[in-house]
């Protein structure tokens, strides 16, 4: 299938302001595998193991194929792309609508009982506790082959006992009086954990605007939720970014996303799919966008790309070029 190119590794798109950063989080041989099996896995929700479901990945393959021999080599994008093509095969615009349900409620649940415990805490200590819970809540992730969530009940122990690389990057979150704070949301559950540390930095001084996802991808927070999670109550205003796609991609999301994206002075980027996509634009200089990744490393190539063992809760600060800028 790859055998067109005369060496793989030398394939890239013409986008000239993806950098570095690309070189790290480029497609593996592990990821061909693991993006058909979580299509698979769409499939036979819809189909169980019948003939519709050999037919809907037949032609799910060729889509496969395709992508592929075109030359993209960024993960999400062709994570993106494909579950498109289920959708449309499957005839499902949100095949993930009531396991995104139930994950919120379980958010929630957590979400208060952290909130009444934080009270009790000094205002660095309750800073602290937002980001462990808004990184445990990155385990929250449907979309990785292999990978298990954690339950509601495994997740409550989480906050005490996991360990960050990366955490003096917290002192980051500290200095945001009177800026601009945009938190790139991920997934359903995972952004109601998000809301305790939106409440922090407001406390802390910053204005925060909250980025969903306008259409359907995975189990991944929607504009759809933004009233059954109460984000408006932690957050200053959400937006959609006007896509389904996985992340911001920079040639679909719509006008006031990219302003929002100009006028940030940090941005906050939850999982793994954002990391995939935003690190192609990263720049080893100062100049560009101040990012503070945040995930969990779910798989061996995310965790290689980072220098961390697979499983490992991450921040990370980098910059990134905006492409129209």
């Amino acid at each position: 299938m790859l055998s067109i190119y005369k060496d793989w590794s030398l394939v890239t798109r013409s986008d000239k302001t993806r950098h570095w950063g690309s070189l790290l989080t480029k497609l593996s041989v592990e990821c061909i595998p693991c993006i058909l099996d979580v299509r698979s896995r769409e499939i036979l929700m819809k189909y169980d193991n019948t003939w519709a479901a050999v037919n809907a990945m037949i032609e799910l393959m060729k889509e496969y194929v395709e992508i592929l021999a075109s030359g993209e080599t960024n993960v999400t994008v062709i994570a993106t792309k494909l579950f498109r093509k289920t959708k449309q095969l499957i005839g499902d615009p949100d095949p993930y609508h009531e396991l995104k349900h139930e994950a919120n409620r379980n958010g929630l649940e957590l979400y208060h009982k952290l909130r009444e415990y934080m009270q009790q805490l000094a205002l660095r200590e309750r800073l602290r506790l937002a980001v462990r819970a808004s990184l445990i809540g990155n385990s929250l992730d449907l979309g990785v082959s292999g990978y298990e969530p954690p339950s509601t009940r495994e997740l409550l122990k989480l906050v005490d006992s996991i360990e960050i690389v990366g955490e003096g990057y917290i002192g980051l979150l500290e200095d945001v009086k009177d800026k601009l704070v945009v938190y790139l949301l991920d997934n359903a559950g995972e952004a109601a954990l998000d809301r305790l540390l939106a409440d922090e930095l407001r406390v802390l001084g910053a204005y925060v605007i909250g980025i969903v996802k306008s259409g359907s991808f995975q189990n991944d927070v929607t504009e759809d939720h933004i009233d059954e999670l109460g984000l408006e109550e932690s957050f200053d205003e959400v937006i959609g970014t006007g896509s389904d796609a996985s992340s911001i991609f920079f040639d679909e999301i719509s006008n006031e996303t990219r302003q929002v994206l100009e006028k940030a002075d940090l941005i906050i980027s939850k999982g793994m799919a954002h990391y995939e996509y935003l690190s192609d634009y990263e720049m080893k200089d100062e100049e560009g966008k101040t990012v503070l990744y945040m995930l969990k490393a779910k798989c061996n190539p995310v965790a290689r790309s980072l220098g961390v063992e697979k499983g490992s809760y991450v921040l990370k600060k980098t910059k990134i070029r905006l492409p129209w800028k």
